[in-house]
């Protein structure tokens, strides 16, 4: 099986690694072919267009930032749609609004190949790890031919249905861990603020109802002023927008929503590329 991976940024680089660290012959593309080096050096073959990596793989996979970097890389004569056909696999990984995702759908279905929309679970090191949860959705004789290498970058995958409900599953769970993580930092810091120490307020709620794996390492990191981007504060504001946009499509009252995302949109002003734990500093300027 013939994998192409293009987007080696810091989720890609580290889904891509494991995937080729399991044996697959990997093709790979990035704008940036310096992010490809380590994977060349072990093995991996860098293509110089999308369409060139589509060409010669069996299954496309597709991990970047926004819809912006999903068309630059689908579209045009050098796009991997010009290299689609029957037998061929696209999975988009990446994060893009739900209405994008019936767009390519469509685009990749006209040329006979078969579609996966992807979002993952999980950041920074789960991707290094191979622990992702994998949300599929689309065609499911894609999933099963993808099966196996899923196996190699998630703990978990799981089919969902049609185009676009993983899409929506992924705008709701960012929406609940937005601003569940938002709440707790904002308490952490109105803590700070009446004169508690931070560490020992997070102790106390540590120990309680609200322990949390994922917070904890959040807020550990936020104690330490350590806030190297694990999921940046910029990628986060992103998918709340596309939370708003479905909440305001389907007319679903989402207060905490609209606070949260006015509270990113703030943090972007100084904090865009820090981790999005980085919303803390809002708060505590």
């Amino acid at each position: 099986m013939k994998i192409g991976f293009i987007g080696l940024g810091i989720m890609g680089s580290g889904m891509a690694n494991n995937l080729l660290k399991s044996g697959f012959n990997m093709y790979v593309f990035n704008r940036t072919r310096e992010k490809a080096k380590e994977l060349e050096n072990n093995g991996a073959k860098f293509c110089s267009t999308p369409k060139e990596l589509a060409e010669k793989s069996d299954l496309v996979f597709v991990m970047l930032t926004d819809v912006g970097a999903c068309k630059a890389v689908s579209e045009g004569k050098d796009g991997f749609l010009e290299a689609l056909g029957k037998g061929k696999v696209v999975v988009n990984f990446s994060t893009v609004h739900p209405n994008y995702s019936l767009e390519l759908c469509s685009l990749i279905k006209e040329k006979g190949a078969l579609f996966l929309e992807s979002p993952v679970l999980g950041s920074k090191i789960p991707a290094q790890k191979g622990e992702l949860v994998i949300l599929a959705a689309g065609d499911k004789e894609a999933f099963e031919k993808c099966t196996n290498a899923f196996e190699k970058i998630s703990k978990k995958a799981m089919y969902l249905g049609d185009v676009p409900k993983a899409s929506y599953v992924k705008v709701v769970n960012n929406e609940a861990f937005a601003t569940s993580l938002t709440a707790y930092l904002e308490g952490l810091a109105f803590a700070k603020k009446i004169g508690l120490d931070p560490e020992m307020v997070f102790n106390i709620l540590n120990a309680g109802a609200l322990a949390n794996p994922y917070f904890e390492f959040k807020v550990k990191k936020v104690l330490d002023n350590d806030f190297e981007t694990h999921f940046s504060l910029a990628n986060m504001k992103k998918d709340l927008g596309f939370a708003v946009s479905v909440a305001d499509e389907f007319k679903s009252y989402c207060p905490i929503l609209a606070a949260t995302n006015e509270t990113f949109k703030k943090g972007l002003k100084k904090h865009a590329e820090e981790d999005m734990s980085a919303i803390y500093k809002v708060f505590d300027e």
